[in-house]
């Protein structure tokens, strides 16, 4: 009994340590000062499970439309990669791009922990390189014994939807 709050204690502290989001800025990023349209194409995921990626696109979107509501950002959605979509009209827009990858989960006899990176690219109209790149590392810890893999996998993906559309918001207002 003594375990549990030791553990819960311990889960805290190493959550709370836990890398962040890195943002880059490029040579030629401008804030976006006006209201103005946002393309936002599907993410790519590599060997991702289906409980990080169900809804994770959709949840992203949904997150940065409330970020940041005031700054007369419309986030447009492609249904499409960006195989299907014709460059030459997309160098004409501002787009973002993002990446769910490297996907390891360490499970150990009470306890386990899941980790993957994300990465999340803007392209400004007009601009052949990324002019703004996030990079977010996430681990989130677990006990078997009160969390099922698959809770602990959609909880990595709402706090990967939630953080890099807060850090995106932030980087697109020059923040």
């Amino acid at each position: 009994m003594r375990i549990f709050p030791i553990t819960v204690v311990l889960i805290f502290l190493l959550n709370a340590c836990s890398p962040g989001v890195k943002m880059e800025q490029k040579d030629g990023f401008a804030p976006l000062t006006r209201a103005q349209e946002v393309y936002v194409v599907p993410f790519t995921t590599i060997m991702v499970p289906e409980e990080v990626t169900e809804g994770l696109f959709d949840r992203f979107v949904d997150d940065l439309n409330e970020a940041n509501p005031q700054a007369g950002i419309d986030y447009i959605i492609l249904k499409q990669g960006l195989d299907a979509i014709d460059t030459t009209w997309l160098q004409k827009r501002d787009y973002v791009i993002g990446e769910v990858f490297a996907y390891v989960e360490d499970i150990g006899s009470a306890s386990a922990s899941i980790r993957t990176k994300s990465r999340i690219t803007l392209y400004q109209s007009g601009r052949k390189e990324p002019t703004l790149r996030l990079d977010y590392p996430v681990e989130i810890f677990y006990e078997k014994d009160y969390t099922t893999l698959e809770d602990a996998r959609r909880k990595l993906a709402v706090k990967i939807s939630s953080s890099m559309a807060q850090k995106l918001s932030e980087g697109l207002a020059g923040s």
